[in-house]
């Protein structure tokens, strides 16, 4: 029998309990099957005082000790490398330290059922950023404001209380996730007058993104509320430091996807100098999403200005070159993201420009190579967070029966992978366009339906893109 081994890479619940973990994302099957909070993977936080040189002195050892064991759930390779971008100065205060993979980092003053769904609250984070351990900027901006913010720990409740229902098919979570909704907008009316701007914003913003992501439609104009408070704060160069970047970038994203699903010219003016969730591999992409946001405004246009504008844009979207074939191998999820985008953004100009989709070949093409580009992404990569607009746009105007299938399968990947409602409304929005857009082709032989006005008028709401 060959000796047994200890593994550093399974799922913090596992390695609490002394079992083996069978390391499934976005939560292991052992956790699942028995009804386990599932505590993610990766990196673990807790506040702890700063230690003086007195303290300091008193409690090394021991520490030191446990967290190199053997036995220890001790730092993983991953957690290691990560050090420097969870531990800047920025998460510093003069009472506190962000310290990496401790047992919670949850202060003890907190509420008992809160610190049971914060604790899904590191897991979740995984599967709503686009990126990955120490680089996740849910975790290293957002989790040090829930110990300042009531308004934003109750958001976040809310969240895995929501996440935890699918999870588990227990709608009793559903009634705490609604709860601690109220309590967070009745945290924000207490101190939307006073309080720090950012915890404030973040409140605010995760509001619209759990309304986005479990399908809430709870009708409340969320964006609406964060540029009163970005505008209220003052100018955007008064928005300093990376999480305040971070806060606006989320804005700037969530702002984009909006305007698409109502039809409207986004809310803030897109800034492309601050990259997707702050992150730098996204600067292609956050490009890309300014054109589309210039997208959404022309239907704001006269017809000579909007013929102007899209001529402008069709440009613009035509020098984004592809690459040859031969060279995709060597492409990474980021970059056939961005291409994906790219040939959407071709799709959602040449309706809201010239009111044309398939079968027209201008679109057809574009279609085929949107699709192309997002299967050749894993559904398990964090970049799949950003992929439901494309899919939506791409997968609206599929006409030929291969790729309808690839487009539902393809949203059964990503609701495996992070199950959100969300994404199952989707599949069924994409399903009841179809049918419409079929019987307009039967008796005209032309779609002239846009997809995004089909969800609006059929549904009385939004579509979910993000």
């Amino acid at each position: 029998m060959p000796p047994y081994t200890r593994t550093r890479t399974g799922c913090f619940t596992c390695r609490e309990d002394g079992y083996k973990c069978d390391e499934q994302k976005p939560h292991c099957g052992r956790c699942l099957r028995l009804g386990k909070a599932c505590k993610g993977y990766g990196v673990r936080l807790k506040w702890h005082t700063l230690e003086t040189p007195t303290t300091a002195k008193t409690t090394k050892s021991p520490t030191r000790k446990s967290r190199k064991s053997p036995g220890a759930a001790s730092t993983t390779t991953d957690d290691a490398s990560s050090r420097s971008s969870l531990s800047p100065v920025g998460l510093k205060s003069p009472q506190s330290l962000l310290v990496i993979n401790s047992p919670s980092y949850m202060p003890s003053d907190i509420r008992p059922e809160d610190r049971r769904l914060l604790d899904h609250w590191t897991g979740l984070a995984t599967v709503i950023s686009m990126g990955t351990g120490g680089e996740n900027p849910f975790l290293v901006h957002l989790t040090p404001m829930i110990m300042q913010s009531e308004a934003l720990r109750a958001v976040v409740c809310s969240m895995a209380a929501s996440h935890l229902a699918v999870l588990r098919d227990d709608r009793a979570f559903q009634t705490v996730a609604l709860q601690q909704r109220l309590r967070a907008a009745s945290k924000l009316r207490q101190t939307i007058e006073f309080s720090d701007a950012e915890p404030t914003l973040a409140a605010i913003l995760m509001l619209q993104v759990s309304d986005r992501l479990f399908a809430t439609d709870a009708r409340i104009d969320h964006l609406a509320g964060a540029k009163a408070v970005v505008s209220k704060r003052g100018k955007f160069a008064d928005w300093t430091g990376s999480r305040a970047q971070f806060l606006l970038s989320l804005c700037y994203y969530h702002d984009v996807l909006s305007s698409i699903s109502r039809g409207t010219s986004p809310l803030f003016d897109f800034d492309d100098s601050l990259p997707v969730e702050g992150l730098s591999c996204m600067r292609e992409l956050t490009k890309l999403l300014r054109l589309v946001s210039q997208i959404s405004g022309m239907v704001d246009l006269g017809p000579d200005a909007l013929d102007a504008r899209g001529r402008q844009i069709e440009e613009a979207l035509t020098r984004i070159p592809d690459p040859p074939a031969e060279d995709e191998v060597h492409m990474d999820a980021v970059v056939h993201t961005t291409l994906a985008y790219k040939h959407a953004a071709f799709i959602y100009l040449y309706r809201a420009w010239r009111n044309i989709g398939a079968p027209h070949p201008l679109t057809r093409v574009h279609i085929e190579k949107t699709l192309h580009h997002l299967g050749c992404v894993p559904s398990s990569a964090p970049i799949i967070s950003a992929h439901v607009w494309p899919t939506w746009t791409a997968g609206c105007e599929a006409i030929s029966p291969h790729l309808r299938q690839f487009v539902l399968e393809r949203f059964d990947q990503m609701y495996e992978a992070r199950h959100f409602p969300s994404l199952v409304r989707t599949k069924s929005d994409i399903q009841d366009v179809w049918l419409v857009k079929d019987a307009g082709r039967e008796r005209s032989g032309v779609d002239k339906v846009d997809c995004i006005k089909v969800i609006l008028q059929q549904r009385q709401r939004e579509a979910d893109l993000a």
